[in-house]
């Protein structure tokens, strides 16, 4: 492991009767986002909460700064802000009385970084958690994840279900909180536009398997769709392309090696970018919810 990794995860296996995580792997560097992306039910909240230890794995490693739960794990949980994909706060306390029990947790509260947000968002402290609105209880939720300074923020799901302002609010607090260089964001979510617009890596998930797991702009780079309106590459046959396919203009195909393939490729041919929704689907075969 190297010096600037926050995170490592090896081998992590865990099985239930209907599902299986299956040697999952994952390293995340110092300075990072890394987008964690899956279907509804591919694992992404199972591998967080094992990284919590809120679930015993049946196999595998996990480090945070080198060092597992087993072996200190109230210096390992002080140096993690965890949000939930549904924060679990008492509904009857107040914005100050869940402050006041939480911050007793942990070494390094910063009280300062509490009331800064706590008013650019307008949460009352008087108001009970009850009387927030999703959007409030989200952005409070991460609030309270940010302000021991974690060195790792583990994110299941926080911006699901929430309206697009809402969640470009949230996305600006993420990216506030890595100005420094030193912290890092597990980002889990299915919804594709927000892990394009922040992550610098991304991880995808299916079926409890990790799929793949690199830089963003490097990732988006290597795929490509190829359209030709006559066959003149083979494109059927062609060792760089795959889901080949006639359509109706012509000829269209994938590449994973778009470098190569445009060294190689002659006659005529048009490339697109994907998004990375598409991408998803191209190498899952599935939509994300």
């Amino acid at each position: 492991m190297t010096l600037t990794s926050v995170l490592k995860v090896s081998g992590l296996y865990k099985t239930y009767p209907d599902f299986t995580l299956k040697d999952v792997n994952i390293q995340l560097s110092k300075g990072i986002i890394m987008g964690f992306m899956g279907r509804n039910g591919a694992g992404k909240s199972t591998t967080i909460q094992a990284i919590m230890d809120l679930i015993k794995p049946d196999a595998g490693d996990i480090k945070v700064l080198g060092k597992t739960m087993t072996e200190d794990e109230i210096t390992v949980k002080d140096q993690i802000g965890y949000v939930a994909d549904t924060p679990i706060l008492h509904k009857e306390w107040t914005v100050k009385e869940t402050l006041a029990f939480a911050s007793k947790f942990y070494s390094n509260w910063d009280t300062e970084f509490v009331h800064t947000y706590l008013n650019r968002f307008q949460i009352s402290q008087t108001k009970k958690i009850k009387e927030l609105s999703k959007g409030m209880l989200v952005k409070f939720a991460l609030i309270l994840a940010m302000a021991h300074k974690p060195t790792l923020l583990l994110l299941d799901e926080p911006t699901s279900g929430l309206d697009p302002v809402v969640r470009e609010e949230v996305l600006h607090l993420l990216l506030d909180f890595l100005q420094d260089g030193e912290r890092s964001v597990l980002f889990s979510s299915h919804i594709t536009s927000d892990i394009e617009k922040i992550a610098d890596v991304v991880t995808f998930i299916d079926d409890g398997a990790i799929l793949l797991s690199e830089n963003k702009e490097s990732l988006l780079d290597r795929y490509r769709r190829i359209m030709i309106n006559a066959n003149t590459l083979d494109i059927m046959n062609h060792p760089l392309l795959f889901n080949c396919k006639e359509t109706l203009g012509g000829y269209i195909g994938y590449t994973d090696d778009f470098d190569s393939f445009k060294a190689k490729a002659i006659g005529k041919w048009e490339a697109e970018r994907l998004s990375l929704e598409e991408l998803f689907v191209l190498i899952t075969g599935k939509k994300a919810e």
